[in-house]
């Protein structure tokens, strides 16, 4: 007889919460059973999405899988049909007899015509026979939930910050959580992608990528995303709870202050990109862009010019005078006529505050 989900996770998270992982739930079998068990219908679909594309050798998990598929068919969940159809996939893949009958009755109950291809070529995948069919109705969801959620919250921070801090860009799902432990929360979240155009057809749509979200309180948040071949999630971007900055280029997190103070004209465009979407800036940022502007003014490489300009940008939208006259002194003395228009115009935008002008230290 097969052990029902919830005594199996009772059983796993008796053990006292620790930065690894228990042994007997991998971090993405972890992610998978934290997605089914939301409620939000982006989170299950990309949980069908990813065990479609890389299965799972749980039983449990996969139980798991045919339980929401079994609520959404028996008309105890509503679900969207194209979400019910990647559960249908997923369960087809799984080449398991045993889920040949919840197919036949999502089958029997289906309406969309979509979902009924899908789940039809699903049903046709699961050849054999079993004396082991599953049954739904038979898992108690919320209580799981409610385990999953506890374990989360109990797990330590403090000693794995310096561990987050030091994520890379193409690391591991199965990595993080070996290094991290048991996050606080996994979602989904869709990700736009870039305007495409079909030949013949007035128009264009933006094609958006899946991610899997985790998150560690008072850490931050990581997003991973998985390319066609892999075997796993990867770190694609993260966002941290201490104000460091998230570089694309470097796949890495970086202190604003040193991106301002010795990045090059790639790495200023994009920390001044993050900082003019920013409501607010400290001071010390502010003046730091602005002594980086003075101090580079003679520069003549494009890039360099060009993330110059976008810090004039990020000094001008503070709306403090204080950077006005120093704005100035660079539209007359920057050695190329496209920072010398883009200090002019930001300091045109700014009131003059007599006595109290920003001095650069490189002055």
């Amino acid at each position: 007889m097969r052990l029902p989900l919830l005594i199996l996770l009772s059983c796993l998270f008796m053990a006292a919460p620790s930065t690894a992982l228990p042994q007997e739930f991998t971090g993405r079998e972890h992610a998978h059973a934290t997605l089914l068990l939301s409620q939000s219908d982006k989170d299950i679909k990309l949980a069908a999405w990813s065990l479609y594309h890389l299965g799972s050798n749980r039983q449990d998990i996969l139980d798991l899988l045919a339980e929401l598929t079994w609520t959404a068919c028996s008309g105890n969940r509503t679900m969207d049909p194209d979400t019910l159809s990647w559960f249908g996939k997923a369960l087809g893949n799984t080449k398991q007899p045993r889920y040949a009958g919840l197919l036949d009755f999502c089958l029997s109950k289906a309406k969309d015509e979509k979902t009924k291809k899908y789940l039809k070529q699903a049903r046709d995948s699961l050849r054999g026979t079993t004396s082991d069919f599953f049954e739904g109705g038979k898992i108690d969801l919320r209580e799981a939930r409610a385990r999953l959620t506890k374990q989360a919250s109990l797990t330590s921070r403090h000693q794995i910050s310096k561990s987050f801090d030091d994520l890379r860009q193409g690391q591991a799902l199965e990595e993080v959580y070996s290094i991290l432990g048991t996050p606080n929360e996994v979602s989904a979240t869709v990700v736009p992608g870039r305007k495409v155009g079909i030949p013949g057809v007035p128009g264009s749509f933006r094609i958006g990528s899946n991610r899997l979200v985790i998150g560690y309180s008072e850490l931050g948040t990581i997003q991973f995303s998985h390319q066609e071949g892999q075997t796993d999630w990867k770190v694609a971007d993260a966002k941290s709870a201490k104000g460091l900055f998230w570089s694309a280029i470097d796949g890495r997190f970086a202190t604003v202050n040193d991106q301002i103070a010795s990045g090059d004209g790639l790495h200023l465009r994009e920390i001044a990109g993050y900082l003019v979407e920013q409501e607010r800036l400290e001071k010390e940022i502010l003046d730091r862009a602005a002594e980086r502007v003075y101090r580079s003014r003679q520069e003549k490489d494009d890039q360099l010019v060009d993330g110059l300009a976008w810090l004039c940008r990020v000094v001008a939208k503070s709306g403090d005078g204080r950077y006005r006259q120093l704005l100035l002194e660079v539209s007359n003395s920057a050695a190329t006529s496209k920072l010398r228009s883009y200090a002019s115009k930001t300091a045109g935008g700014l009131k003059e505050t007599p006595g109290d002008s920003f001095i650069p230290a490189s002055n």
